[in-house]
């Protein structure tokens, strides 16, 4: 299912960031290489995208990132 929500921030060398989703609830981290596309550049801050949802451990992640 996807989802939508924007760039809240993005750590550069931790290569993390967390997602606000649009539909209320808690931001959600991602990880680089969740990011779709070959060259897996961040996603600027206020940018807004698709994404799907990942358990992970027991912790919710942000997958396939794509631009919306």
């Amino acid at each position: 299912m996807k989802h939508f929500g924007t760039v809240e921030s993005f750590d550069e060398s931790k290569g993390v960031g967390f997602i606000k989703p649009e539909v209320a609830g808690k931001h959600i981290s991602f990880e680089r290489s969740a990011i779709s596309g070959e060259n897996q550049t961040p996603p600027a801050v206020g940018k807004r995208l698709s994404y799907e949802v990942a358990d992970t451990n027991g912790e919710t992640r942000a997958i396939s990132l794509q631009n919306a």
